[in-house]
């Protein structure tokens, strides 16, 4: 029987976001190549400053009880980039967060065991008092009963990205 491959990478790239390096790589099952967070979200910026930013981030993620295994104030990444998930996250079902297709029982998301990477990468904007930020989150699912199945993709509903942005909103007073 084939077990589930189970591969996140993460990379640091040298310089700054304006060059051409992502801070975070990964590649979940179901997907045949790594992907760059950093392409995964669009940017927004605030009306606050990086110090601040970093900390409402830190306090969202654990407002939305996502444990972190990256905390890098310097090259601006919080997040999880090896997430193990079945069923549930932030107290809602899977499927409110991932499609990840739909099987005989419901949606894949709801009863298979997703592997999920979700970060904020923060940048200083040069010269003023503003952070950008951009929340991302890509997944893939592993059906682990029965006979083996390949793994599949999911796709993001956006709905954490918008929770931790609102949260980091609500916690700087910016909107």
């Amino acid at each position: 029987m084939r077990t589930a491959l189970f591969t996140m990478v993460f990379v640091v790239g040298a310089g700054s976001l304006s060059a051409q390096f992502a801070r975070a790589r990964v590649r979940p099952p179901g997907f045949i190549v790594q992907v760059a967070l950093d392409t995964m979200s669009v940017p927004e910026e605030l009306d606050a400053p990086y110090g601040k930013v970093y900390s409402a981030v830190l306090a969202a993620f654990d407002d939305l009880q996502i444990p972190l295994d990256t905390r890098d104030s310097a090259l601006g990444i919080v997040g999880n980039l090896a997430l193990r998930r079945s069923g549930n996250m932030s107290g809602s079902q899977m499927s409110r967060w991932l499609n990840c297709g739909m099987g005989m029982t419901g949606p894949n998301a709801d009863s298979w065991r997703t592997y999920v990477a979700v970060a904020a990468l923060l940048d200083r904007v040069s010269t003023t008092n503003k952070t950008r930020i951009r929340v991302a989150m890509v997944a893939g699912a592993q059906d682990m009963q029965g006979a083996s199945k390949d793994a599949v993709p999911c796709a993001s509903s956006g709905g954490i990205e918008s929770k931790v942005l609102e949260l980091v909103k609500k916690k700087v007073g910016s909107s």
